[in-house]
């Protein structure tokens, strides 16, 4: 069998399908939050339900994640103070989120319909664990990854030993409020840690290995053909043992968002099979295109921070405009359009006003692939 493998690093600079990937994960995140913001509860069971759930679930944060991994092997600035730097600045970053996006709104909400609940839940959201708090952390530990020099099977065995620590822990409460919001960053302690470190850091971690493996790799095609053989026909008995053991990851049944959220080491192996086979389906879908580039998506993965921020402030602002009764999908699907053409304006412009030294630094961008 040709070795489509170098010694040195011969694949090096942006690869426009993961691109591509990060760009629709993007474009799934907005659709799917849009959706359970404003569709109801429950969920309505339906067709058009389940495939918005499917598109905002393992080809969005999973791969998201992933190629955080892949990020780190190919970013220039990878010394462990730079990441432990970055790790701190977005762990900063996300609670600022929240009070721009939950506690601000939430107040003024409260005010005017002279209820103080809407308040208290704007502060309980910003205390939850959504997916900045988790990227911080996640540059945190490969921050010490790089300060230890740890090698791949030592970051490998990490993961698993993490993931076999979060399905010990399960959702087990400490009983104390204040420390399960801590705990929360690590396990799903409380019911707002939808991002539990635990959890999710298979994901970056096995994107961290597909990075240094793709980088050596003077072959992509013959090198995703075989990935994608491999995990398809990997997926299949795994999709049956996930819906035979009642295990439903983002698109079917009342409780997917826990076993979703709170995966044990099952699910990361599934949805990490599924990332690769959909970054590798991708590549084959668009290499009759790649002369003519998907310069829209390309934007979207290099201004994922802003847009992911500017976006769920929007929708932080609509949660309580829109308080009266559940939309229908039709209107949905507009309105996430709307939000994410909008946080696309704004990412754009926002980069185009900030002072040139700033715009530089951003390059280094947090999920940069």
């Amino acid at each position: 069998m040709e070795n489509i493998f170098s010694s040195q690093k011969v694949n090096c600079g942006r690869q426009s399908e993961l691109d591509i990937a990060k760009g629709l994960a993007i474009a799934f995140m907005v659709l799917v939050h849009t959706f359970e913001l404003f569709s109801g509860d429950p969920f309505p069971q339906t067709a058009s339900s389940h495939i918005i759930e499917f598109l905002g679930s393992p080809p969005a944060a999973p791969v998201f994640m992933l190629l955080l991994g892949v990020g780190i092997v190919y970013s220039k600035r990878t010394s462990a103070a730079f990441l432990f730097k970055r790790g701190i600045i977005i762990l900063i970053m996300a609670y600022a989120l929240g009070l721009f996006r939950d506690v601000i709104p939430s107040f003024i909400s409260s005010v005017i319909n002279e209820d103080s609940e809407i308040f208290k839940d704007g502060v309980l959201e910003l205390l939850g664990v959504d997916i900045l708090q988790f990227a911080g952390l996640t540059f945190l530990f490969f921050a010490l990854v790089i300060k230890l020099k740890l090698k791949i099977w030592q970051i490998f065995s990490c993961a698993i030993v993490f993931s076999a620590i979060g399905a010990i822990l399960g959702e087990t409460s400490t009983g104390i409020f204040g420390l399960d919001v801590l705990a929360g960053l690590f396990w799903g302690s409380w019911d707002r840690s939808w991002f539990p470190f635990f959890s999710w850091i298979f994901f970056p971690v096995s994107g961290y290995i597909f990075g240094t493996v793709l980088m050596h790799c003077n072959n992509k095609t013959d090198m995703y053909k075989r990935i994608l053989i491999i995990s398809a026909v990997l997926l299949i008995p795994l999709t049956v043992l996930s819906y035979n053991y009642g295990i439903k990851f983002g698109a079917f049944g009342d409780l997917w968002q826990q076993q979703y959220y709170h995966q044990d080491l099952f699910g990361n192996i599934v949805l990490t099979v599924f990332s690769l086979f959909w970054i590798s389906l991708l590549y084959f879908l668009t290499l009759p295109f790649k002369n003519r580039g998907f310069n829209t998506l390309s934007r979207w993965s290099k201004n994922v921070n802003q847009i992911y921020i500017a976006h769920w402030i929007i929708l932080g602002i609509l949660v309580y405009i829109f308080m009266e009764g559940p939309l229908s999908i039709r209107t949905i699907v507009g309105m996430s359009a709307v939000i994410l053409i909008a946080s696309d304006l704004i990412a754009y412009l926002y980069l185009k006003l900030k002072p040139n030294y700033f715009v530089n630094k951003q390059n280094a961008q947090t999920f940069k692939a």
